[in-house]
């Protein structure tokens, strides 16, 4: 059975694939809601994987404490926007700007990716914490929401300046 199928089943096996303890409240409930499409996308298009969802897991204590990913491979313009969650007793500690900031890292040495964009509720300060961390600037408001996003330097966008 797939990983992803067994965390949506909270089947025993995902834990023993994660060499990790899958603690009660995870995967949080929009996680557990998403799930169901990941699965799905896969069995259509699997070179999404890397595209999907990451989990965080702390290595000293051997514990899963959030995920981080994209919504998606890149669209025909280069664009991911990042998601993430973290379960609120491992928050405020760093470990989401740790996770991010690798993936972001990651996604941008992958040569069809131009920009990053993501999106807060304008009262979630930690994540925007973690979005100024990242590098990214914000582009707009929509109501409660704040729009940001992060161009690839090392893509040759018109107007960009190549990282060195």
């Amino acid at each position: 059975m797939p990983l992803l199928t067994e965390i949506y089943l909270r089947h025993p096996h995902a834990a023993d694939k994660l060499s990790a303890t899958l603690p009660d409240n995870w995967p949080q409930q929009e996680l557990r809601e998403m799930l169901p499409h990941f699965i799905e996308l896969l069995q259509h298009d699997p070179r999404s994987f890397p595209w999907l969802m990451w989990i965080i897991v702390n290595k000293e204590m051997k514990m899963v404490i959030g995920e981080v990913g994209f919504k998606g491979r890149p669209d025909e313009n280069g664009v991911i926007e990042i998601g993430y969650s973290l379960l609120p007793q491992y928050q405020r500690n760093g470990y989401m700007k740790e996770a991010a900031t690798a993936l972001v890292q990651w996604a941008f040495g992958q040569p069809e990716v131009k920009k990053l964009v993501a999106e807060s509720h304008l009262s979630n300060i930690g994540s925007i914490k973690v979005l100024t961390a990242l590098g990214m600037k914000a582009t707009g408001i929509d109501g409660e929401m704040q729009y940001w996003e992060l161009i690839n330097r090392r893509t040759n966008l018109p107007g960009s300046v190549a990282q060195t």
